[in-house]
């Protein structure tokens, strides 16, 4: 019987260029040159059941993204995460695995919150009296493109969980899933047009990804 398993990695440096497809690609000729008995599809063309929690978008960079592998068999858990990261190129680490229990979803089906870390040309702009400004509006509004092609207004002021200064970054929690998905880019465009101030973001990092728990709670993905 099939083990469902959770991977924690991280990706950092050049290799946050390559799109979702290319990363998805390497980790299946990873898990390959590993030796992890991974389970396969059935039918005329069987391929690795692999899939990823979120996606990450071209340049930013993450300290704790997830994928959900299933196995035939295993040794242990470490020894999943050891065999990966011989064979991981400079820039992409394994942290941790962990085994997903029957009665949870899978990974992608999960994502409740985002943590991340956004890197600005200047932080000093932003300060507290900006930020307590910012998140007392009434309402955050963005803009965004219909199915058909029309543009409607999307409030994302309660998907804004936390927003701070971290040292020299700016940390946010941010509702992710399929009801209200905010993106670090659309709370700092609104961040500049609600409070008038001109930054630029560097990079964005992401810090870790979240589910609920059964007390309403968030705890990350890979903790059960």
């Amino acid at each position: 019987m099939a083990t469902a398993i959770r991977i924690k990695f991280s990706r950092k440096g050049p290799v946050s260029y390559l799109g979702h497809l290319d990363v998805l690609r390497y980790f299946q000729k990873a898990i390959i040159r590993a030796g992890i008995d991974i389970r396969y599809s059935e039918g005329f063309n069987p391929h690795q059941i692999l899939s990823f929690a979120y996606p990450l978008g071209v340049s930013m960079e993450t300290e704790g993204d997830y994928c959900d592998i299933e196995v035939n068999s295993f040794d242990s858990i470490q020894d999943i995460v050891d065999s990966l990261n011989q064979v991981m190129n400079e820039g992409i680490s394994v942290i941790s695995a962990s085994i997903v229990p029957d009665d949870k979803l899978n990974a992608m089906a999960s994502v409740a919150m985002a943590e991340y870390n956004v890197v600005l040309n200047d932080i000093s702009i932003v300060n507290e009296d900006i930020i307590n400004s910012y998140l007392s509006r009434e309402t955050i509004e963005i803009e965004k493109e219909g199915k058909k092609g029309e543009i409607k207004k999307v409030d994302i002021k309660e998907g804004i969980l936390e927003l701070k200064k971290n040292n020299d970054m700016l940390n946010m929690k941010l509702l992710s899933g399929s009801t209200l998905n905010i993106k670090p880019a659309q709370v700092v465009e609104t961040l500049c047009k609600y409070e008038n101030i001109d930054v630029n973001i560097q990079k964005i990092i992401r810090v870790e990804i979240y589910q609920s728990s059964d007390d309403d709670e968030y705890i990350p993905l890979g903790q059960f």
